[in-house]
């Protein structure tokens, strides 16, 4: 039994399932109709592919061990001469750079829709002298690439993520912090010294990385009696991943969106293709998910992850409303967008974020019923 069988006989049916089981099947059925829905929905279900791209020495497998993505694809370096640069296919791409970018970078980037890409500048502890240059510095590279970018230590998100500051560490870092003559943490080889505990400094330096002792060492000088506990969540913060991981969660959750609303598009295609009369069914039974909860909630993900309309959700928190009062005003509002002046897709995807919002007020106020 091949593994795709095994999954499907495993997997709790849902709606789809039991829409190609009938027409596959069941009276009035259609198996060309079936066999197209089973290709679509395992399309539908297919993992998505995630790569992580960018130049040689940019950290990219770092970048991959701090966000523990582990179906990630690292591909081959970028810009490596007599090389082609690797083929950035995957339904998301994220673009690791370790400084301003190159020509290479540029002409890569430029070929990678926004709605899949995500951009991380690594190593941004050596981006000038304080966070805020980090930071500064991604704000003007993403301007020139028209991208967000996300600044981030990644070697110490790593670490943090890996393990923990043990007694051994957290001894010796409170002691240098409370000794004024710890050597400067510019560069690690004048950090370790001359001095008796060279190996703990040493140490420090393999565990926590230079920028890691020096944001410990600083959080230790305000509170002397932080836990391990507090300490390593210090850390993970100063590292900047997390705003890393919210970008790439919603970078996920929009792609993912996305390939529903593909799905649906098939589906109407396959009812426009499904012949009625002689007691097919087909396309009735399609039209009839198409117009169920599941298919409509999917439209209307799908819609609000439309880069042509995304941006007239930014203030929503969820795509759910929290009670029908907010249903019923989103739906009202989207409305209004269908009736302007915009590209058939984008009136397509409103219609349809208008259609779910209209769906949920029906559930929440009970006029559904």
């Amino acid at each position: 039994m091949s593994t795709a069988t095994e999954s499907a006989q495993t997997r709790p049916a849902d709606a789809l399932d039991e829409l190609i089981a009938t027409l596959g099947a069941g009276p009035g059925g259609d198996r060309v109709i079936a066999d197209q829905l089973a290709a679509a929905v395992a399309r539908r279900r297919r993992p998505l592919r995630i790569q992580v791209a960018g130049r040689a020495l940019s950290g990219r497998s770092t970048v991959l061990r701090a966000l523990a993505l582990l179906s990630a694809q690292e591909t081959a370096p970028v810009d490596q001469p007599e090389l082609p640069d690797p083929v950035l296919d995957g339904d998301l791409v994220i673009y690791v750079l370790a400084g301003a970018p190159q020509a290479a970078d540029y002409r890569l980037l430029a070929t990678l829709p926004a709605a899949r890409s995500v951009v991380v500048l690594n190593k941004a502890d050596a981006v000038g002298a304080r966070w805020g240059e980090a930071v500064a510095a991604a704000e003007r590279y993403a301007h020139e690439l028209g991208l967000p970018i996300v600044p981030v230590v990644a070697s110490l998100a790593a670490r943090t993520r890996a393990g923990a500051v043990d007694a051994a560490d957290l001894t010796d870092l409170r002691r240098l912090a409370a000794d004024p003559d710890v050597p400067s943490l510019l560069a690690a080889e004048l950090f370790i010294g001359t001095g008796s505990d060279q190996d703990a400094r040493r140490r420090l330096i393999e565990n926590w990385d230079l920028y890691g002792v020096d944001c410990a060492l600083t959080a230790l000088r305000a509170d002397p009696d932080l836990s391990a506990a507090a300490l390593i969540q210090i850390l993970h913060s100063a590292s900047g991943i997390d705003p890393l991981h919210r970008l790439v969660h919603r970078r996920y959750e929009q792609v993912e969106a996305v390939r529903g609303g593909e799905l649906l598009d098939e589906l109407i295609r396959l009812a426009a293709r499904a012949v009625p009369g002689d007691g097919g069914l087909a396309r009735e039974r399609v039209e009839h998910y198409l117009t169920g909860d599941e298919a409509l909630w999917a439209g209307l993900c799908a819609g609000l992850a439309c880069p042509q309309v995304a941006h007239l959700a930014a203030g929503y928190l969820s795509p759910a409303p929290a009670d029908a009062d907010e249903a019923l005003a989103r739906a009202t509002r989207w409305r209004a967008v269908v009736s302007s002046d915009m590209p058939p897709a984008a009136r397509r995807a409103a219609l349809r974020v208008h259609h779910g919002y209209i769906r949920a007020w029906e559930r929440m106020s009970s006029a559904g019923l």
